[in-house]
């Protein structure tokens, strides 16, 4: 392919991205927010954008006319383009659509952590989320995460700061190999969205 099949290619994404955009009513207003704020970045990550409109094209039944024309939800969407276009990692992206499907179908939007959940997700390496596999969402009593072992405790206690997991600050008799910890409730939200999508 020379350069002028690859410029053709190139500028086609953002004109397929507006039709998609304009076939849906009330994403129009969305996606020219969107394309007003981050006009130069749309450009240069055409095929993360592209992703991203058939995100919503490709799930109706979440998008639907009132949704996609409530103003909640559009600023929503703009935050979240912006934040996915930036992200360099593909798992993290896939991630970040799970979480913004969550959003969208969302009783409340207003008390959707969407920003911070983001915001967890941008500072977690790939080895954070394996480590997170292994959190058990369901247990609501003080555990340890990984019994009698050192291993991975610094993730464990990052997963505390980030507000994943709560520390266990009670006494106990003994040396203690692990933290004592359990998943807030924006942690199992959170987790339950790596592990299963929205």
């Amino acid at each position: 392919m020379n350069d002028n099949d690859k410029q053709i290619l190139k500028g086609s994404f953002l004109v397929l991205a507006d039709q998609i955009a304009s076939v849906l009513p009330g994403l129009n207003i969305a996606w020219g927010l969107s394309k007003a704020l981050y006009g130069a970045g749309l450009k240069l990550r055409e095929q993360r954008v592209l992703e991203w409109v058939e995100m919503v094209r490709n799930n109706p039944s979440t998008f639907t006319e009132t949704i996609l024309r409530n103003e909640k939800f559009q600023d929503g969407f703009v935050y979240a383009l912006e934040r996915y276009i930036r992200e360099k990692n593909e798992s993290k992206r896939k991630f970040m659509r799970a979480i913004f499907l969550g959003f969208t179908e969302s009783a409340s939007q207003d008390r959707f952590e969407l920003e911070r959940m983001y915001h967890v997700l941008s500072i977690l390496n790939p080895e954070d989320m394996d480590i997170l596999q292994d959190v058990d969402v369901d247990r609501t009593d003080f555990h340890q995460v990984y019994e009698n072992t050192t291993d991975n405790n610094e993730k464990l206690y990052d997963f505390v700061n980030t507000g994943i997991l709560m520390s266990d600050h009670s006494s106990r008799l003994g040396p203690i190999a692990a933290p004592f910890v359990k998943v807030t409730m924006f942690g199992g939200e959170f987790i339950k969205f790596l592990k299963y999508g929205h």
